[in-house]
């Protein structure tokens, strides 16, 4: 069997010419000893660029990803070094589901269904989400994530046991200790 090596092809990328302040900053940055590791290596990335070097020869040179040079490089062309130290989202990923939306889940979940119109007497984690999800409450996700949001707000679901009622009239009299007719 015999193997045969795929070439990737390359999108062409030039990086455009530095102004002389940001040659100045380009050199401060890449002798800053106090920068970190990821942040150097996206001015390296741009160093290595202006010394005329092709993506995978930099990739290589600076270990990362050639995907990585191409992002940075056209990062730079497009903004220059105003974003090299910011993190792309310092606030972190965006929320998904508002504190309104977990107080309507909480409120649903502490309500009996029989009171919502529901043929059932307790709820199932399945069972909240479908309703949840019929009347527009939640964003779309799985069971798992409801339950995951209950469970934060100190809401855990306990599996019921069922059984079935007795049709003997006398069954709650018997059921009591030491009150069994003779």
């Amino acid at each position: 069997m015999i193997l045969q090596k795929k070439e990737v092809i390359m999108p062409k990328v030039s990086l455009r010419s530095l102004t002389k302040s940001e040659r100045g900053l380009l050199r401060q940055k890449l002798r800053d000893k106090k920068l970190i590791v990821r942040i150097y290596e996206r001015y390296r990335i741009i160093d290595e660029a202006a010394k005329g070097r092709k993506p995978l020869e930099i990739a290589d040179r600076v270990g990362c990803h050639w995907t990585i040079v191409y992002d940075w490089i056209h990062r730079f062309n497009k903004e220059g070094f105003t974003r090299f130290e910011k993190p792309p989202n310092p606030n972190g990923r965006p929320k998904t589901i508002s504190s309104e939306q977990i107080r309507n889940l909480i409120k649903v979940a502490l309500s009996r269904p029989e009171d919502l119109g529901l043929p059932f007497t307790e709820w199932s984690v399945a069972k909240l989400h479908e309703f949840c999800d019929k009347k527009g409450l939640l964003p779309p996700c799985t069971d798992e994530w409801v339950r995951r949001l209950l469970r934060r707000e100190g809401i855990t679901h306990q599996r019921t046991k069922t059984w079935k009622q007795s049709p003997d009239p006398e069954f709650e009299v018997k059921k009591k200790p030491n009150s069994r007719p003779l």
